[in-house]
């Protein structure tokens, strides 16, 4: 029985977010191996064989991959709070 990985894992072993790797392996679809195979119309097992292929893809398309997951720049609010004026009485 061959040992296949799960996206979560491929992604640890390449040290790539797995949503990059999600891409990768839709985008390898119709060229993956039968070996690997998309189960419960969600989840991907991936073999051995297969990694080489995904990384070459992941290596090719980095800049793309790296534009879709930049993090946004946060919008940061500071809320002063003046003291108020004392009266003259």
């Amino acid at each position: 029985m061959t040992t296949r990985f799960s996206l979560a894992e491929l992604g640890d072993m390449l040290h790539v977010p797995v949503e990059q790797v999600r891409q990768a392996v839709e985008a390898l679809a119709e060229e993956l191996t039968g070996e690997s195979f998309l189960y419960n119309e969600r989840t991907w097992r991936i073999a051995p064989s297969d990694v080489k292929r995904i990384q070459t893809w992941l290596a090719t398309h980095a800049r793309e991959t790296n534009e879709l997951h930049r993090p946004r720049a946060r919008n940061v609010r500071i809320k002063r709070i003046k003291p108020a004026e004392e009266t003259g009485e």
